[in-house]
């Protein structure tokens, strides 16, 4: 006869599951740049650039700090932005689905309480 718990048990073990996924792309190796690329196109006084100058935007001590970006190096540093713009939307999604991993070990015990 099925128990009332059963269904908690099958809502955890997929979420372990889909925790595990997540767990193993986020220790796969790769190189990031905890930063955001910026494509400016500033010039001297009243002359504009034709192209853009690449930045990099990152926080120093509470404080936006610009520096640039050589047109040579510009796909490594997009990839490492990018990278770490992947591993924190993957950490944020670990975290939700540990604390709805949270939440239905507390149901599972309170129905095997009751």
């Amino acid at each position: 006869m099925p128990q009332a718990s059963d269904p908690l048990r099958h809502q955890i073990s997929g979420l372990q599951l889909r925790r595990r996924s997540l767990e193993s792309k986020l220790l796969q190796r790769r190189t990031m740049l905890p930063a955001s690329l910026i494509e400016r196109y500033l010039g001297s006084g009243t002359k504009r650039r034709s192209s853009p100058a690449y930045y990099v935007s990152r926080s120093v001590q509470g404080r936006s700090k610009l520096t640039y970006i050589k047109k040579e190096a510009l796909t490594a540093v997009r990839q490492q932005c990018d990278a770490h713009r992947s591993f924190q939307q993957l950490l944020a999604q670990w975290r939700q689905l540990t604390a709805e991993l949270d939440r239905r070990w507390e149901q599972l015990q309170q129905s095997q309480s009751a």
